[in-house]
């Protein structure tokens, strides 16, 4: 595996092109302040804000960010300085913010992360800010009666943009870290999975009522699933008989890895199933509100997963090592891009049934249910990265090794 701390040193003639790089930056900044492009001069301004930090944290003007990596962040800059691709340079911004705050807080703070797990973070970042933005964009023109957002469309191509985005930039710096001479390979003995304490991943009320709620819940689904196929209501056997499948996984993984989930854990899983499917069910549509209890909870549970890749990668790798609040953050953005990605499969979808024809499988309902979709899945990562991340110690123990090779580069 690599370091990302090699990457910042004492480097004379690299330091001279990275301070080269910053000073067009700030050029940049300058120009599009002077332009009226505040938004553009605030994200400029904040490129140049992580650069200098590592040379005025060390007292060191020879200490900085590799010259060849500050200026590839700067090319979308100086693309849009030139009125070049306005739709895609926002987000290759946006990635390559997160790419220089990734090596900065391993080079400056207690956080250390490698570099595969960088390229996670920096895709991550990059469409949990696209959601974000989709919010707050929304909130302007319905508060303040701006008209940013031009339909549901516009702002689903921005977030598919916003993906490929952080896609893109996550190769190109795999790449760049599989071909600097800067990253010191590190030999880094992996540790024994800890032993899963399933008292971890409690929920109230004993195993019993557990495992009778569990049953219940699966009844309703295969009554649903049952009721789909014999209307030949394919998009609600989908929508059901996929939930359905979702909740035999813990069975599966006990009867395949030998690893029994706590009772409330399985429990959990179930009711994000049960409330999916009877949405589906005409649910959404009868009751406005049923719609973002189920985003919320759905969203509760991929918190939770987040968080055991997180800690997974953490037990796997003595190079590893974040703190709670980054583990918090880390949940929320997790859940934020997982929602973004949700949000264009659903809009996918929708493009395939207008192509081939017939209703699609997973609908939207207009930007308004989108910012909605997106605002309560932050409130289940919320939830999660705030009171309730002990509920699923079990399953990242369980992760290690498996997580870890895949974002660690072994």
């Amino acid at each position: 595996m690599g370091s990302l701390q090699s990457l910042i040193g004492p480097h004379r003639l690299d330091a001279l092109g990275a301070w080269a790089v910053t000073g067009i930056l700030v050029g940049g900044v300058g120009r599009f302040a002077a332009g009226g492009e505040f938004d553009w001069a605030v994200l400029t301004a904040l490129l140049v804000a992580i650069a200098v930090t590592v040379p005025f944290a060390t007292r060191d003007l020879e200490t900085t960010v590799p010259a060849e990596l500050l200026g590839l962040v700067a090319v979308p800059v100086l693309v849009r300085a030139f009125g070049g691709f306005p739709q895609v340079t926002p987000f290759l911004v946006v990635a390559g913010v997160a790419l220089l705050l990734a090596v900065v807080l391993d080079a400056g703070t207690s956080l250390t992360m490698t570099p595969r797990f960088a390229t996670v973070f920096v895709v991550i970042v990059t469409m949990a800010v696209a959601g974000v933005w989709a919010v707050g964009i929304y909130a302007t023109d319905t508060l303040l009666g701006t008209t940013f957002l031009d339909g549901q469309t516009e702002l689903m191509w921005d977030l598919v943009t916003a993906a490929g985005a952080g896609i893109v930039a996550g190769i190109v710096f795999e790449l760049y870290v599989e071909r600097s001479a800067r990253i010191a390979r590190l030999r880094v003995s992996n540790p024994d999975p800890p032993a899963v304490d399933q008292s971890e991943a409690s929920l109230p009320g004993n195993g019993t009522h557990h495992h009778i709620a569990v049953r219940t819940l699966q009844a309703v689904l295969g009554v649903i699933s049952a009721f789909a196929l014999v209307r030949g209501n394919v998009t609600l056997f989908v929508n059901s008989g996929g939930p359905l499948a979702i909740t035999f996984l813990p069975a599966l993984f006990r009867r395949e890895y030998d690893y029994a989930m706590g009772t409330g854990i399985v429990l959990w899983i179930t009711v994000a199933s049960t409330l999916h499917a009877a949405g589906a069910f005409e649910l959404y549509g009868a009751f406005g509100w049923y719609d973002s209890l189920a985003h919320a909870v759905s969203a509760s549970l991929v918190a939770g997963v987040g968080y055991a890749v997180a800690r997974a990668v953490e037990r796997h790798s003595g190079a590893v090592a974040f703190n709670r609040k980054f583990r918090a953050t880390f949940v929320v953005l997790f859940v934020l891009a997982v929602g973004v990605g949700w949000e264009i499969m659903e809009f996918t979808s929708g493009g395939i049934a207008s192509m081939i024809g017939g209703e699609a499988v997973l609908a939207q309902y207009g930007t308004s249910d989108i910012v909605n979709d997106l605002v309560f899945n932050t409130v289940g990562a919320l939830v999660v990265a705030g009171w309730s991340t002990a509920h699923f110690e079990g399953l990242a123990a369980r992760l290690t090794g498996r997580v870890g090779r895949l974002t660690s580069g072994d």
